[in-house]
């Protein structure tokens, strides 16, 4: 795990190509204080029908957040299956009591080019937008996307919407520095 205004800093010295190469997994960010992150449901990349994107707000809170990296222990490049969970096993592991041994996983669709999440019939649920997913059913995900495992909130981002995101937030927050 690494701290959001850490992790930010890393994005400023890359390019988006170079990001992606050092980032090849799903970025999915989250604050240790309860609730914060429904805070941010505004706070999306929503990608329009004309192709350009935008971000509907920033906050200061952010920089507490921190980043859920990918496990080293297993060893793997990046998968096009990742699996979540409490079981140190997992790709991305999350030490909470809600989250179940094997809680969920994340698919790559190279076809669609997009990020799926499936639940893996864990004990708490899995909720994207809010909605609680059904076992099996994979449900395709949106950067900025706020998804919950148990009882713990994250922001989700492909590599490319990560670096997007990391980029206009130090842009924004620089220029309310002025």
């Amino acid at each position: 795990m690494k701290a959001f205004r850490d992790f930010i800093k890393v994005v400023t010295t890359l390019r988006p190509e170079e990001f992606v190469e050092q980032f090849p997994h799903p970025v999915l960010i989250f604050s240790e204080r309860p609730g914060a992150v429904e805070s941010f449901a505004h706070t999306r990349l929503v990608e329009s029908t004309a192709g350009s994107e935008h971000i509907d707000r920033f906050s200061e809170e952010l920089m507490d957040f921190i980043v859920l990296l990918p496990n080293p222990k297993t060893g793997r490049e990046f998968p096009r299956k990742s699996f979540i969970g409490r079981d140190e096993k997992r790709d991305f592991t999350i030490q909470h009591s809600t989250v179940s041994k094997r809680h969920a996983c994340l698919l790559r669709d190279e076809g669609e080019g997009a990020y799926k999440l499936v639940d893996s019939g864990s004990t708490n649920g899995t909720c994207v937008r809010g909605r609680t997913l059904k076992p099996g059913e994979p449900v395709r995900l949106f950067d900025g996307d706020v998804i919950t495992f148990g009882k713990v909130d994250f922001l989700f981002f492909s590599p490319e919407g990560a670096y997007r995101f990391m980029r206009q937030y130090r842009m924004f927050r620089q220029a309310m520095q002025r």
